[in-house]
């Protein structure tokens, strides 16, 4: 059964976050974070913008206090995990807007953090993995969180973060890149 409910939310996903959009005005080292629900990656070779208004991210524990939220986008093969407090208290707490660190690509332990594989070229079938690493090159800096309502046992939050990450090629530790961008994510945590 647990197999079964992971291949359809994989397939939801995999199709939720599916527009792209080359406008460089978002991912070109711009420091303000669009309003659109979206994700974008800058990389040394390429880089897109993209949408994901239709994305519906449900949390998968970590551990006791921590989730995280996952998707894949079907045009461009970029995957991504981010992890949020398991309880809404937690997630609007006044300290939670500050940097955080970067994990091994599906790796996050703690929340906050962020990681992802992202194809070296457009179309490749070779990935850049996220690095562990909290410096002022690899971070996630969480910008903005706002509760925007309830939805059965959830209360749902929209975080909008920026981030710059070390990355390198999955089997080939040798060919190391920077990755920066900024996300804009709809997320649910446990009304407790």
């Amino acid at each position: 059964m647990k197999s079964i409910l992971s291949t359809v939310c994989l397939l939801a996903l995999l199709t939720a976050c599916s527009g792209d959009s080359d406008d460089p005005g978002d991912v070109s080292g711009n420091t303000e974070v669009s309003n659109t629900l979206h994700l974008s990656f800058k990389t040394p070779d390429w880089d897109r913008f993209i949408n994901c208004e239709q994305l519906d991210l449900f949390g998968y524990p970590i551990n006791e206090t921590t989730n995280y939220v996952s998707a894949t986008s079907a045009s461009t093969k970029e995957s991504f995990y981010f992890s949020i407090p398991k309880d809404s208290s937690a997630m609007v707490a006044a300290g939670n807007l500050k940097k955080y660190s970067i994990s091994n690509y599906g790796q996050n332990q703690n929340p906050f953090e962020f990681s992802q594989k992202v194809p070296v070229t457009q179309g490749s079938e070779k990935y850049l993995i996220s690095s562990e690493g909290f410096s002022d090159t690899s971070y996630n800096e969480v910008t903005a969180i706002n509760y925007i309502g309830t939805e059965g046992n959830y209360a749902l939050f929209k975080v909008k973060c920026r981030y710059a990450m070390m990355a390198h090629e999955l089997n080939n530790e040798t060919n190391v890149k920077t990755i920066t961008g900024t996300f804009h994510f709809k997320v649910r945590t446990t009304r407790d």
